[in-house]
């Protein structure tokens, strides 16, 4: 055998051994940036968004204060990783993606389903955030441009091709993307404020509202 063969195999563990190294770090990676994010969550709900300083979140993810910064800008950059987690943002294309492959009101439920419970789970910090992040003429436009903007985009899209399919009528993609997101931050705010009725009926929300969407109010020739 050749030099070149004999050096083939070690190549292929060095290379092997790259992409292990490499793999371990990412994973390493991750684990801390939820590290960081869970301690923020529970400083954020603890005192709110104005309140919290990323000394705080760092003690409590056990980590230094500069470490933070290898993951997040800043503490705005903080919360929209917390809002952008809590949305699953990061999977959203793929899940419209898929959702062109079925029908549009079994998707909407499924997707109202899950980020319905996905607000619930977040209460607490929603609660604590939110309002602070609204009073501020910066906070809100940045928290408009950087995470409103950003699911409405995707969204829109995904109306867009229904209704170049017929699966939609034609429709405004803007506007009928403005009426959901509409309608779930009227839901949240709901919430937040104790609203019984919701909050009893919560879980059944999704397919109320897509009844509503899709059939309207006006009676059916059955009832």
């Amino acid at each position: 055998m050749g030099a070149e063969g004999r050096s083939q195999p070690v190549l292929e563990r060095q290379e092997k051994g790259r992409d292990g190294r490499s793999g371990r770090r990412e994973l390493v990676r991750r684990e801390r940036e939820e590290r960081i994010l869970d301690a923020a969550s529970a400083v954020f709900a603890q005192k709110g968004y104005n309140g919290a300083t990323i000394r705080d979140i760092s003690s409590l993810a056990g980590l230094a204060d500069g470490t933070i910064y290898n993951y997040f800008e800043n503490k705005f950059d903080l919360l929209i990783g917390l809002l952008t987690r809590l949305a699953e943002l990061e999977q959203l294309p793929e899940e419209l993606l898929q959702g062109l492959q079925g029908e549009v009101r079994d998707f909407f439920v499924a997707a109202f389903e899950h980020r319905l419970a996905r607000l619930e789970q977040g209460e607490e910090m929603l609660q604590a955030i939110l309002p602070q992040v609204l009073v501020s003429p910066e906070l809100r436009e940045r928290f408009y441009r950087q995470y409103v903007q950003r699911i409405a985009t995707m969204l829109e899209g995904y109306v867009a091709a229904q209704v170049e399919r017929g699966q939609l009528r034609p429709v405004d993609p803007q506007l009928v993307v403005r009426l959901v997101q509409a309608t779930i931050v009227g839901l949240l705010l709901l919430r937040l404020m104790g609203d019984e009725p919701l909050q009893r009926n919560w879980g059944h929300m999704p397919a109320f509202l897509a009844g509503v969407f899709f059939e309207g109010l006006e009676p059916r020739d059955e009832e």
